[in-house]
């Protein structure tokens, strides 16, 4: 019957950190590549900035005001998509950092 040694489960510990390090990394640029370049976000804009054209052309203020914050409210969720894509890869490279300083540790 195989044991596990305690040098095993290091080993464990330190691949499972490394995985899920490239893993966050992986998914954190996929969001922030994803969710700039959407195609609905586009076509959201490309028509705030339309109806904020009717609206300056017929002079209806309410229109002009609620578009330019419909496009504020865009760019917030923008940026918060590219926070939680910075704090994924952040959190990768931590998590591989750690692995690295686990296996020097072992191999001490």
């Amino acid at each position: 019957m195989n044991t596990i040694t305690p040098q095993m489960l290091v080993m464990a510990i330190i691949l499972s950190f490394f995985v899920l390090g490239n893993l966050a990394i992986l998914a954190g640029i996929i969001i922030l590549i994803s969710r700039i370049t959407s195609k609905e976000m586009k076509a959201i804009t490309t028509q705030t900035n339309r109806l904020i054209q009717k609206g300056i052309a017929e002079e209806v203020a309410g229109l002009v005001g609620q578009a330019s914050t419909l496009l504020n409210s865009l760019n917030d969720l923008i940026r918060s998509m590219a926070g939680v894509g910075v704090t994924l890869i952040i959190f990768g490279i931590i998590l591989n950092i750690l692995a690295v300083l686990i296996a020097f540790q072992l191999l001490r």
